[in-house]
């Protein structure tokens, strides 16, 4: 009985050697301070489209007036050198890289509300824009532009 005793200690032994292997994980990497915060009064925006008539609209693309709104950005990172920008939301039947109007909000319809970037180029629906350069440590307003549409149907 004690032989067995001594033989299973010898075992546990021999076997915390083989265990007891030293090992070492080196992790790397760069910590960057390359992002943004959207200034005071940029985190909700509200975007007054006017009363717009529907006599502006004859074929699909057509548009109402062009609405800007600015986004400003604070606080960017010495590193950032650019941003996009990206909206979401629900999209039109008809067109999906336009807004859709809100159900039971007005007696509108047939029409999606469209958003451009600072050349007026179609920033589609969940899409990102074309960048816009960042002055590290400075704040950057970046123009965009709205505008009610009659969308395109696909044929």
């Amino acid at each position: 009985m004690r032989s067995d005793i001594l033989c299973g200690i010898g075992m546990l032994l021999a076997v915390s050697g083989v265990l007891a292997h030293d090992g070492r994980v080196y992790v790397s990497g760069t910590i960057t301070d390359n992002t943004c915060s959207l200034s005071p009064g940029s985190e909700n925006i509200n975007v007054a489209m006017g009363a717009v008539s529907q006599r502006q609209f004859y074929r699909a693309g057509d548009g109402s007036a062009w609405q800007p709104f600015a986004i400003d950005l604070q606080n960017c990172g010495s590193t950032a050198s650019g941003v996009t920008v990206s909206f979401s939301g629900t999209a039109d039947s008809r067109n999906t890289d336009l807004l859709a109007l809100t159900a039971g909000k007005s007696d509108a319809s047939g029409i999606g509300i469209a958003l451009y970037d600072q050349n007026k180029t179609l920033i589609p629906l969940g899409q990102e824009s074309d960048v816009v350069t960042l002055s590290p440590g400075r704040r950057r307003r970046i123009c965009n532009f709205t505008r009610v549409i009659l969308p395109m149907t696909v044929q």
